[in-house]
């Protein structure tokens, strides 16, 4: 009965022993929690500069979507029409560009060949071999016919500058119908889907709203006095209540890392649980974590700690 009565005593002593190092731990713990936060993460419209009707989309929301990916496609049949005219245009004035330079370098010849027979006369004239007149009638054929060498010439330039324009033409078209091929920016999960196939989307309008989940980001808010605690750079951890079969109730933490602290002051969001009175002005950190495993959701409740 002695030894009973002893070992209901020691397990007795173990069990205040247990409860005073939890209760110690747990406010030891405590000490380190922050705030609480709400976990949101970076979104980006897709949009597009084109305007037409969307034939194809491809991703609807929840969908995984890759950086670069094809994400939905405008029709291109007017732009390639148009593309069509432009390259018709093209191959015409390129052929007239063609015989304009042969004529060119035609006139080029003859205004050559009459130059060394001017030179050729007017050193006959000199010696009095031959009369001054002759010598005037190639000085006359020489000039007209420089006259329509620079008049070809000019001709064949503008004729060129106009293929260069229209060739700017077809390098715009060319870029709009790139336009109408929608690529998402970044690697992410597909969170709103505002258009469906065959509706008409306008430049600058969103087709789809994808949202990052690589990297999550968590905005928690501290009060003046706390503030000098915090640097940009400072490692944090994320707290998320966890549960699973084996276990019921269990916590994750997640390490973090400041990457912004507001200057200036708000009053404390609603939403938003501190320590002090909910009416003291607060500063708005941002800190960022990698969401590896993808355990982080957005609107997920968390809480910073140190």
């Amino acid at each position: 009965m002695n030894s009973i009565n002893i070992l209901l005593k020691t397990f007795a002593y173990f069990i205040i022993i247990f409860l005073l190092v939890f209760c110690y731990c747990s406010q030891t713990n405590n000490k380190d929690f922050i705030s609480s936060a709400i976990v949101e993460t970076q979104t980006y419209q897709i949009a597009t500069t084109a305007q037409g009707t969307i034939v194809s989309l491809f991703k609807d929301e929840g969908d995984r979507v890759e950086a670069g990916e094809l994400v939905a496609i405008i029709d291109t049949i007017p732009l390639v029409l148009k593309l069509n005219e432009i390259n018709a245009a093209l191959v015409e004035l390129t052929n007239n560009i063609n015989a304009k330079k042969t004529e060119v370098l035609s006139w080029e010849s003859d205004l050559k060949g009459i130059e060394r027979e001017y030179k050729r006369i007017a050193t006959l004239v000199e010696q009095g071999s031959v009369p001054s007149q002759q010598k005037d009638n190639l000085e006359t054929q020489l000039n007209s016919s420089n006259l329509r060498y620079k008049a070809n010439q000019s001709l064949l330039l503008s004729l060129i500058a106009k293929a260069n324009t229209i060739n700017t033409q077809k390098s715009q078209l060319l870029d709009q119908i790139s336009r109408c091929y929608v690529r998402s920016p970044a690697s992410g999960i597909v969170f709103t889907k505002y258009k469906n196939n065959g509706e008409v989307v306008l430049p600058g309008n969103p087709i789809l709203e994808l949202g990052r989940i690589d990297t999550m980001r968590i905005d928690f808010y501290v009060t003046q006095p706390m503030l000098p605690l915090f640097s940009c750079g400072q490692n944090v951890r994320v707290r998320i209540d966890y549960e699973s079969k084996e276990v019921k109730h269990k916590e994750i933490f997640l390490p973090a890392k400041i990457s912004w602290i507001s200057s200036e002051a708000e009053f404390s969001p609603k939403n938003i649980q501190t320590r002090e009175s909910r009416n003291e002005l607060v500063y708005k950190i941002r800190a960022i974590v990698e969401n590896k495993n993808g355990i982080l959701k957005r609107g997920l409740p968390v809480e910073i700690w140190k």
